[in-house]
């Protein structure tokens, strides 16, 4: 995986998201306590959520296909410079008015949804096709380590000095990570820019549709998420409720999860170098499934330690082949697209999986849930993966990447 870091705009890239995503970690605390504190109401945190889930799965993929057809590094740049400005402004229009302030929070994360496309569709412009895997691994390390890192900073910072200096910190990560980008090469659109706006929407859902590599990882992983998101739900309910270990044992699940995400993140690119990515991919989701129905199966809070440790590592490891299968099978002008749909249809899973955890707990507990959840998970991917799996990618024209 070091390998990958020895190509210079590459290594550019991963900074600037190491740089972003610690800011953007700190800046969701800050954001969710900032807003309680200043209502004592949970309704209005509620209301930024789902703010933010409608800007992230809504508009996003409204504006995918704009996007596809502008210089992905400028887009980049200006997006991060965009947050930097609505991201100072909270602490001092948003405390005196709750619709600027979910309006400041829409903004942020509608030059998101334009950023990750972004960075994304740009991955495989600046390295080789057989460095994807690593350079997937690094940029998914980076949003993994600032969740175990920065989290908790952010809590003793909003704890110790109040929201406002986080919110600046998070405004200074954005402007370092422009910073950074403006050493990209151009990366221009490659095309498609003298189509109609529903031209380019109707070109992309296409793709989505009949490309079997990835209508079925997209259907494979929306299926994954409905199911496997059902943790984030259920992990204090099964502490406090099934393994009677209160919040403090809450917190141990969560940081064993994340551990082991990290640690997926590192092992990916010495695995790939043994399997293909299809099959990393369907290896990954299946015993992933198992972990999680190990959870309903033997509600210990040993075990439960042990199996979310492995449930993060073995969800990088169908993660990262997931974004290089549809990396290798879109074509350039395409992927800002693709990934925006991508990021869009994950999201709805995991609304659906709250939902539905939400639903079936007090019917079946949470060790039931988990149990049906895991089966679930594992099934459907074993089912994909004896109906024809993935097929491996077809040559497509695309510009060399800029090493």
């Amino acid at each position: 995986m070091q390998g990958v870091l020895h190509l210079p705009h590459f290594r550019r890239l991963f900074l600037a998201a190491l740089v972003s995503q610690a800011g953007s970690r700190m800046h969701r605390v800050a954001l969710l306590a900032f807003i309680y504190l200043l209502t004592s109401n949970t309704l209005w945190v509620s209301l930024a959520l789902v703010v933010k889930l409608l800007a992230s799965a809504v508009v996003g993929p409204l504006l995918a296909p704009w996007a596809d057809t502008q210089n992905r590094k400028m887009l980049m740049v200006l997006s991060d410079v965009g947050r930097a400005f609505l991201t100072l402004l909270i602490p001092f229009l948003g405390v005196n008015s709750l619709p600027l302030l979910l309006l400041l929070v829409f903004g942020i994360e509608v030059l998101s949804s334009l950023f990750d496309p972004a960075s994304q569709a740009a991955i495989p412009e600046l390295v080789p096709e057989n460095k994807l895997d690593s350079a997937n691994s690094l940029m998914l390390f980076a949003a993994r380590i600032s969740e175990v890192v920065f989290v908790g900073v952010a809590g003793v910072l909003v704890a110790a000095v109040g929201a406002q200096l986080v919110f600046l910190l998070d405004a200074l990560s954005y402007l370092v990570s422009a910073v950074i980008l403006r050493g990209l090469p151009d990366l221009p659109a490659a095309g498609g820019g003298g189509q109609s706006y529903w031209s380019r929407a109707r070109e992309g859902a296409e793709h989505l549709l009949k490309n079997p590599a990835i209508r079925r990882t997209v259907t494979t992983l929306f299926t994954a998420a409905c199911f496997g998101s059902v943790e984030a739900t259920l992990g204090i309910v099964m502490a406090v409720k099934v393994l009677e270990v209160g919040t403090p044992g809450f917190g141990a699940m969560e940081s064993a999860l994340a551990v082991g995400a990290v640690l997926g993140t590192l092992l990916v690119p010495r695995v790939v170098m043994r399997f293909r990515r299809e099959q990393l991919f369907f290896g990954g989701l299946i015993l992933f499934g198992l972990f999680e129905a190990s959870l309903g199966v033997w509600p210990v809070f040993a075990w439960v330690l042990i199996a979310l440790f492995f449930s993060g590592v073995f969800n990088q490891v169908f993660i990262v082949p997931a974004r290089s299968i549809m990396q290798s099978h879109t074509p350039g002008p395409l992927r800002g697209r693709i990934f925006a749909a991508f990021f869009a249809v994950m999201d709805t899973a995991v609304i659906c999986g709250a939902l539905l955890a939400g639903l079936l707990e007090p019917v079946m507990g949470a060790p039931g849930v988990f149990l049906l959840a895991g089966v679930m998970v594992s099934g459907v991917s074993a089912l994909m993966l004896l109906t024809g799996g993935i097929p491996s990618p077809k040559p497509h024209p695309s510009a060399q990447p800029r090493l």
